[in-house]
């Protein structure tokens, strides 16, 4: 099995928010939602930044919660999803994820949450955040690969027992 990861170089974010904004418009996310949350140079003068969303984490406390079976791990790429079919809103993934990636939608009563953008990996294209990035710190690939390349730990990130699958070059 493979699994998927980001990989995120804090040692140069510039704090533009642009990955956030490009999830949130993938997602149509309604105002004020965000499934990917992104430290603004604008709320802290100096990095560094970090962005975060759904870790797809090894060993996934909302899928291992999920009282419907509605989150799921797939055996290929390690991508947590959740069926909207199959979610009835009750908010225990977002309850026990320890780093807060699935979001209640109140109003369609779902769950809602980063996807690392499956449908367009299946494309060839780029998840949507890793594209927008202007100066291409945030990347995707294989976390075989990228631990070759990052460390688990960064400023403003602790690894839970989930074992997140990001990694991150630090200053």
């Amino acid at each position: 099995m493979t699994q998927y990861g980001f990989l995120f170089d804090q040692r140069y974010c510039i704090g533009c928010q642009a990955c956030q904004t490009a999830c949130q418009v993938r997602n149509a996310s309604p105002v004020g939602t965000s499934l990917r949350h992104a430290i603004s140079f604008e709320d802290v003068p100096e990095g560094p930044f970090m962005t975060v969303s759904c870790n797809h984490c090894e060993s996934p406390a909302c899928v291992a919660n999920c009282p419907t079976g509605a989150m799921e791990k797939d055996d290929e790429t390690g991508i947590v999803s959740v069926d909207k079919e199959v979610c009835i809103g009750c908010g225990t993934c977002a309850n026990t994820c320890p780093y807060g990636a699935p979001v209640i939608d109140k109003e369609a009563a779902v769950s809602t949450k980063c996807d690392l953008c499956a449908d367009r990996l299946a494309d060839g294209e780029l998840p949507a955040c890793v594209n927008a990035c202007p100066v291409k710190v945030l990347t995707h690939g294989d976390l075989a690969e990228l631990d070759k390349q990052g460390v688990k730990e960064a400023p403003g990130f602790t690894v839970e027992a989930t074992n997140p699958a990001i990694r991150f070059v630090t200053a």
